[in-house]
């Protein structure tokens, strides 16, 4: 009977792959540092403002921060956080959150988090590489990259989808 099934898993194993790259074309890598924890992004982000800075706009259309900013804010990661560009006053100066798209040269997660301007490539057709990282006092705390290709726009679900991901890789429970 193991002899059977041998067959079967190795044609799974074999076909896993291939199914999984027609699936999708995002891929979100993560790197959780040790000085994030869920009490610290509880303590800067419930109920609260989280500044965040949003940097590129890979398609060149008016509204892309918004638009980013909302499937931000729509996406569950534990603690009622409004991810905003302005934030208000319950915002704590310490946190933030530092999101560009299509880095131009490549960026660490170091830079994303000391507040400088990052250049960004023109918007073009092409894939689209985003990183992003949860800041504390100039540093990271998690830092995530996510790439997609073949999206239209802001509201292409495969580019929402990528953003989701990167804020749940992001904010681990």
């Amino acid at each position: 009977m193991i002899l059977h099934r041998l067959p079967s898993l190795a044609a799974l194993t074999l076909a896993a792959p291939i199914l999984a790259s027609c699936a999708s074309d995002r891929v979100v890598v993560d790197d959780i540092g040790i000085r994030y924890s869920r009490a610290e992004f509880s303590a800067a982000a419930d109920g609260r403002d989280l500044r965040t800075v949003i940097q590129g706009n890979p398609f060149g259309t008016p509204g892309f921060d918004q638009a980013v900013l909302g499937v931000m804010n729509r996406t569950y990661v534990g603690p009622k956080t409004n991810f905003t560009g302005t934030p208000g006053p319950t915002a704590k100066r310490d946190y933030f959150v530092s999101v560009v798209f299509n880095p131009s040269p490549d960026v660490t997660p170091f830079a994303l988090c000391n507040s400088a301007p990052i250049p960004t490539a023109p918007p073009n057709p092409g894939p689209i590489t985003a990183r992003a990282a949860f800041c504390i006092t100039g540093g990271e705390a998690t830092a995530v990259t996510g790439y997609v290709s073949n999206v239209k726009g802001p509201d292409d679900p495969n580019f929402v989808s990528m953003i989701q991901h990167m804020m749940l890789a992001m904010f681990p429970y």
